[in-house]
């Protein structure tokens, strides 16, 4: 039965949402229709910013768009959760820097007081939320802030991360691929966490589901480069073992349910 373009397009897109990747040749034998109308399809689909077009085929692009405030709402329990089990990486009087990003700015609100914590920032939002933690020194990263990340990037903030030497930096992804590793959505960001990588003695990813999978133009590091990959189990198992592989350490969240489920969070293994 010969299909309408809509028809098809909805089609390819259900795939997409539940595949997180399409080939034209698999949807051209799947569908009945040439490779050539299948390429047509999904150019349509990328100028409707439905699905980002790849080598052969296609990817749902990044979640990771707007501002760090705005992408609270989004996925909320898991980020909350996956704070939460990032807190295991912390040991007292670290140097720790959180990049912006949404995850990170409930991973501060989470950060023990009494540990003596020392947290390098480059996002407005992650230090004024320390701030009411008197009992952490907060250092923040000067220069022109970028409205999408929430975060300064360019030269200046780049030269004063010169003097450090972090226990741990948190870096925000958003998005991952098997071929190519962590991506980001902005030319800047990309440039700046890359530089970050230099000044990190480990790395931890606090990656939420609905990043796997998806496309962001700019990598900048890839899974051999992650000490810590805190995510949900099974999120997207080709790059849970590629940091394995690499001898990085996973770390599982649950996302809330109510108390009970707040409770158990609260005492997450991690998992070498």
């Amino acid at each position: 039965m010969k299909l309408f373009p809509d028809e098809r397009q909805t089609i390819i897109l259900n795939i997409l949402k539940e595949d997180g990747k399409v080939m034209a040749a698999d949807l051209a034998l799947r569908l009945g229709a040439t490779e050539a109308t299948i390429r047509r399809d999904l150019r349509e689909l990328a100028r409707q910013g439905r699905c980002k077009r790849t080598y052969g085929g296609a990817l749902l692009p990044s979640p990771a768009s707007g501002t760090p405030l705005m992408r609270l709402a989004i996925s909320a329990d898991e980020k909350q959760a996956l704070a939460q089990a990032a807190l295991q990486i912390l040991c007292p009087g670290q140097l720790l820097f959180l990049d912006a990003g949404s995850t990170h700015l409930l991973l501060a609100d989470l950060l023990p007081r009494d540990s003596e914590l020392t947290v390098v920032t480059n996002s407005v939002d992650i230090a004024a939320q320390l701030l009411a933690k008197p009992g952490i020194r907060t250092i923040m990263l000067g220069g022109e802030l970028n409205e999408q990340t929430g975060g300064a990037l360019d030269i200046r903030a780049l030269e004063q991360l010169r003097p450090f030497r972090f226990d741990v930096a948190f870096i925000g992804v958003c998005a991952f691929e098997t071929e190519s590793g962590f991506g980001a959505l902005h030319y800047q960001d990309a440039q700046f966490k890359q530089q970050l990588l230099a000044h990190a003695g480990s790395v931890a990813v606090l990656c939420s589901s609905d990043k796997p999978g998806r496309f962001a133009p700019y990598r900048f590091m890839g899974a051999g480069d992650v000490d810590y990959l805190v995510t949900l189990r099974g999120a997207h198992p080709e790059m849970e073992l590629e940091v394995r592989q690499h001898g990085g350490a996973l770390l599982y969240a649950t996302p809330y349910e109510g108390e009970k489920s707040r409770e158990n969070n609260a005492h997450r293994t991690l998992d070498e």
